[in-house]
């Protein structure tokens, strides 16, 4: 199985986590596809885009019958976009995301072991 990730505020996945398709955040839907992160950018994700934001839900994806596409962005990186919505029957496991005292983000390991 590969995977990706998506992070999720954690009014977004409460809202639609009782659907069978997750349309995207806010940022996603005005960009027009639903951006995801491998483990190696999550880092990098929750830094620019998430700081000091807590909770979140981590949605680990399984990737195997979704159509990505691996677009530049970020540091030149390629990252994985969706340009369709997400069906809920992929997400694998969702994970919760808090802060430290010094507002780091605490992604649980075996989001990345497994």
């Amino acid at each position: 199985m590969s995977k990706v990730f998506k992070v999720c505020q954690e009014d977004e996945w409460e809202n639609v986590k009782q659907n069978d398709f997750f349309e995207g955040s806010k940022i996603d839907k005005n960009d027009g596809f639903i951006h995801f992160s491998t483990s190696e950018q999550l880092e990098g994700t929750l830094e620019k885009y998430f700081k000091s934001k807590s909770p979140l839900y981590l949605l680990e994806v399984n990737t195997d019958k979704l159509d990505l596409v691996w677009e530049v962005s970020r540091d030149k990186q390629l990252f994985p976009h969706l340009y369709a919505p997400l069906p809920l029957s992929a997400v694998a496991k969702v994970y919760k995301i808090f802060l430290d005292t010094q507002g780091n983000h605490i992604v649980p390991e075996q989001a990345f072991y497994q």
